[in-house]
């Protein structure tokens, strides 16, 4: 009985290993080929090139949120007189 949760157990961390293990090597080719393009890139001189001008900043009011304000007077009177 021992003997077969022993097996198990192996079996689980064996599995897990496995699992990890290409995990690791799959991020680690992602890795690789991005920095392969960077390198290519950088040969070419693409990624030393100037940037051009710095992209546009939306105000507010291209975004829809801005609302304009509405000249209008709030006046509330009390009911109620303290007691």
């Amino acid at each position: 009985m021992i003997e077969m949760f022993a097996l198990f157990l192996i079996a689980v961390f064996t599995l897990a290993t496995l699992a990890a293990v290409g995990v690791l090597a799959d991020s680690g080719l992602r890795w690789w080929s991005a920095f392969g393009m960077l390198r290519q890139r950088m040969d070419r001189g693409y990624a030393s090139a100037p940037v051009g001008q710095r992209p546009v900043i939306l105000q507010e009011c291209s975004l829809g949120f801005a609302r304009t304000p509405r000249a209008r007077q709030v006046i509330r009177r009390s009911t109620q007189r303290a007691a």
